[in-house]
Formats: C-alpha cells, structure tokens, sequence
C-alpha cells in the first residue's frame, strides 16, 4: 500500500520568555530522533514546522536552541538529499478565513521566509486546522501558486477519500490580475481523510465509539473499535487496520472508481500522534560516538516498514490523472469531524445556531464572542499599517514593525482562543489563554497602535 505521511510541527508557547519543560523534552524524545531518521532517508515525508516555532526555539535557553539547531540542520540535509519534502503553513497557526486579506497574506509569506531560511525550499502548504474557504484558497494561489495544497475531505464532499486533486481559479482574488502563465489557473492540492486524522491522533483519548463512528459511511461495523484505540501504539495493529481499510468490501466511497484502498494520505501532528508506536517514528539512537553525531540504533524497524509499506513524498502522486475541481466547488471546512458547510471553524468561530455554540455555557460564550472581537480589532489596526506604510512589502522592510508582529501575532494563533472554548476531552487549559492575552496580544495591541 503507498503512504503518503505528512507531519505538522507547532508546538505554542506563552511568550519567548516562558516556554514549559515539555518543549525540551519533546525536542530530545521526539523531534531530534525523527529528523535524523529523515537525514537518514530511513523513511520520506512531508514535514511542515512552523515559522513561530522555530524562531522561539532558536530564542530560548541554550540548552533548547542546541537541541534545535541540530534537529533543523537534520531537516536541512534531508531537504537537500530530497529525503524529505518540506511545507509552509501560516506563521503562528491562525484559523486563516477569520483573519483580512492582507493579515492571511503576511502570515504565509512570513513563514516561508522563515522555513526556507532555515530549511530550505518548500514544496507544499498545510492550512492550519485544515481551515480553508474558497477566499484563503484565492489568497494562497495568488501567493503561491506553485505550492501543493492540503485540504481536508469534505471540502470536496467525498468523505473518505484520499489523493491529489487540481483546483481550477478562472481568476486571483485581484480583478487586475489573472492567474495566468505556466499554471494556468491550476493549483494542486492533496485531499485527506479527516476520519483518518481523527482517529490516528484522538482515538485512544475517546472513552467510547463516537457516533459518527457508528454511521456507515464512515467505517465498516465489523472494524473492533478496540483495535482502533490502539492502533496508534502497535505497529501490527497499525497495518491491520491499514490492510483492513485497504481489502474492506463495504467500505463506502463516493468517488467514482477510486477506492480508499489504494492510497492512504496520514495527516498528523509531530509532537502526539508523530511520536507514538503506530509507524515507529520515534527511534532510539546515541550520541555517543567518533563522529559526535548521533546515530539511530533500530534501523531494522524503519526498514521493516518500508518492506510493508511504499512511503512517497507529495509531490510523487500522479498529478497528469488528477481531477480537475473548480472553486466554486470548494466548500468552507476544517479537519474537525463536526466541521459541516454552514458551521465550518465551530471550535474557533462557531455559528451561534450550532450544536457547538449551544454545548457551551454562557461564560465561555462570552470568552468567545471577546476572542472573535479582538482578532478584527488587531485586524483594523492592522490595515491601518498596511495603508500608513504602503503595502506588505514596506512593512517587511520596517524591521521594528515587522519584530512588533511577530510578538504579536502568536495572539491569534488557534490555540490561544482554542483553550477558552475546546472540548473538555482535549485537556484545554483557561491559563494559558489568559496569560497569553496578558502578556502577548493586549500589550502587543498597544504597541502596534504607538508606531
């Protein structure tokens, strides 16, 4: 079966003068031992880290920037071997359609300057929360145009399907400029499961089946949601399920003649579900010895898989065969199994006449509605720079501007809002969200008024 694996990296942070012990122990467990399987080409895939993330490492204390610099010299070397293929998302992990125009555009067009500064050229773009609508889309293909999009199933109303698709834009969201040239208006964009997510990084955190589980255009009946659990944790599990999906029957589609089983697209986050047993991502290795570099012990296990599975990188899918979708065909969603057309960001912007909006009580409605109302606030301010200085391109040229927002910027990255209105499942944590309000957003609000 062919394995499409690809990674975010982004891990937030109160401010760069606070940053919680987990972070050192995630970048000596997790990130540093799996970038040196990438350097290694034991198994290639797409990695997207954020631009955020590693400005913050590279600010921290020394033990943390050591740890940094070498796992993104790693990524550095596998990118130039084409080991891996590296993505851009947006700087400090906003919920893109909630933000103008001109703040989405600033936002990528930072973080690929960062990325490619420290890692090299780019490939592909992974929208945070997989939160798209056909205006970001625009956005991004009028940006970069040349970059493989990754969307989220029901953007496409097929549910379950994985693969590559081509989205068609007669034009920009500029009326002066047509998406003309070598791309033609096309933009390529790889479609995942969103099931598949769901389950590969929340499933052992469910105390029972979810009830979307149980509709049949989900998953088979006869799949023992126990396995399901702890596939994440058992590589033989792992491939069962794989195998299972791949063979299954009554496995439904809505895809014409494609099928689920012929390619699996794994979308997943570095630092959780990246680290656990189901792909053995997390080798052990040593830094001990005559080269000072480390070196990878279990190499027999990446080797194994890569006899079970045919990992490839993005851009190795089939693009001359791929469907050709419109725009206007696109619909607004997240990854977010509750995501649906007319509610699609509903634990960051929900329709007040959702299910999500009613599940929450009144005062963390209000926390909601604060968090919504400062992020047009910062957006106002914003296109009040944008016109005073002339354009992005002069407010990049304004190092103090350009240091203000990307201080201030981590203000509006989902998981500071996240954490007032998530699921109680997913462990939010209310502190977070205030001190970041505190120390972060309100004083770097003042701040971008001043200048």
């Amino acid at each position: 079966m062919t394995i499409y694996d690809l990674i975010h990296g982004y891990q937030p942070f109160h401010s760069q003068t606070f940053i919680p012990k987990w972070i050192k122990k995630n970048l000596q467990q997790i990130f540093l031992p799996t970038s040196l399987a990438m350097r290694e080409g034991l198994i290639p895939r797409g990695i997207q880290l954020q631009g955020w993330t590693i400005e913050t490492w590279l600010n921290a204390e020394k033990s943390i920037r050591d740890l940094a610099g070498k796992t993104i010299n790693n990524l550095k070397i596998a990118n130039k071997k084409k080991n891996i293929e590296v993505g851009i998302s947006a700087y400090s992990h906003p919920i893109l359609p909630m933000l103008s125009n001109d703040l989405i555009r600033i936002q990528i067009i930072l973080d690929k300057e960062i990325i490619e500064k420290h890692i090299g050229k780019v490939t592909w773009f992974w929208p945070p929360e997989g939160a798209i609508d056909q205006r970001v889309l625009k956005i991004i293909h009028e940006t970069f145009p040349d970059l493989i999009l990754l969307i989220p199933d029901k953007a496409i109303e097929k549910y379950n399907f994985n693969g590559p698709i081509k989205i068609k834009f007669p034009a920009c969201l500029s009326d002066r400029q047509a998406c003309t040239g070598r791309n033609n208006g096309i933009q390529r964009a790889i479609v995942f499961n969103t099931l598949f997510k769901d389950l590969f990084m929340n499933a052992e955190d469910y105390k029972g089946r979810p009830k979307y589980v149980k509709r049949p255009k989900y998953l088979p009946k006869d799949l023992v949601w126990a396995q399901i659990r702890r596939m994440v944790h058992s590589p033989k599990i792992f491939l069962y399920v794989l195998e299972y999906l791949r063979f299954a029957q009554n496995f439904p589609t809505n895809y014409k003649s494609e099928r689920i089983t012929n390619k699996f697209v794994l979308m997943r986050d570095w630092e959780n579900a990246g680290s656990k047993k189901g792909l053995r991502t997390r080798p052990t290795f040593s830094s001990k010895n005559l080269g000072g570099q480390e070196k990878i012990k279990d190499i027999g296990v990446f080797l194994k898989l890569k006899d079970k599975i045919d990992f490839r990188l993005p851009s190795q899918f089939n693009w001359q065969k791929a469907e050709i979708i419109p725009i206007t065909k696109i619909k607004p969603c997240s990854w977010d199994m509750e995501s649906k057309p007319n509610d699609p960001f509903p634990w960051w912007q929900p329709n007040k006449h959702g299910r999500v909006w009613q599940k929450h009580r009144l005062l963390r409605r209000k926390k909601m509605i604060e968090w919504n109302e400062l992020i047009k606030e910062f957006d106002k301010i914003f296109q009040q720079k944008v016109k005073k200085y002339g354009g992005i391109e002069k407010i990049f040229k304004n190092k103090e501007l350009k240091d203000l927002l990307k201080q201030t910027l981590p203000g509006l990255h989902s998981c500071v809002g996240w954490h007032y209105f998530a699921k109680r499942s997913w462990k939010p944590d209310y502190q977070y969200s205030q001190a970041a309000l505190k120390n972060i957003v309100l004083p770097g609000l003042e701040k971008l008024k001043k200048l």
